[in-house]
């Protein structure tokens, strides 16, 4: 299948062979069944799946990813929503780039 690209674990008596699909996101190491969970259409162990600015644990209820990165309701609040500033987080310096094209040349920005 297109996803089984193995990593190969060596243990003190002989390899084996780990699907991608069955990593840990944060740690690379091998999710079991019981212990890990999926977000993001990525897998990672209970332990690892936490916020990566205050580093408190997250469930499936209490979580928000951006751009690959996840975050704590709160921090996800803090950090893009109440600055509101485009450019500081959804944007990603794509306001800055169009108001440059923009500021730069004869084109027309056409607001409907």
């Amino acid at each position: 299948s297109k996803n089984y690209n193995p990593i190969v674990i060596q243990t003190s008596i002989h390899s084996i062979r780990v699907p991608k699909s069955e990593m840990c996101a944060v740690c690379k190491k091998r999710v079991y069944p019981m212990e890990g969970l999926i977000a993001d259409k990525k897998k990672f162990h209970k332990s690892c799946f936490f916020c990566e600015h205050c580093n408190n644990k997250l469930s499936l209820g209490n979580f928000v990813s951006l751009h690959g990165h996840l975050y704590c309701h709160p921090h996800y609040k803090q950090l893009f929503k109440s600055k509101g500033n485009f450019e500081d987080g959804f944007g990603q310096g794509l306001q800055r780039e169009l108001l440059a094209y923009f500021h730069d040349s004869e084109n027309l920005l056409i607001v409907c």
